[in-house]
């Protein structure tokens, strides 16, 4: 099974959206970690239509499944 960088992205009063994307290796380095995390970023952003001050990211991980809670999208 691939394993999964997930985050989530919130902000007030908009929906919270966990998102994921294939790693390429077992251990992420920091740049593909960190350009996840920017895309994941902007992507809320631009689907909420707000500021990307006004995002909130939740806790990165890596290592992880394809989330199937809430509301998640694959970037």
């Amino acid at each position: 099974m691939p394993d999964y960088m997930t985050q989530p992205m919130s902000s007030a009063k908009t929906e919270k959206i966990t998102y994921y994307r294939q790693q390429s290796s077992a251990h992420v380095s920091h740049d593909e970690s960190e350009a996840f995390t920017a895309a994941a970023k902007a992507n809320y952003a631009t689907f909420n239509n707000i500021d990307e001050s006004a995002v909130e990211e939740g806790n990165y991980r890596s290592g992880q499944g394809i989330p199937t809670g809430g509301k998640t999208y694959q970037i």
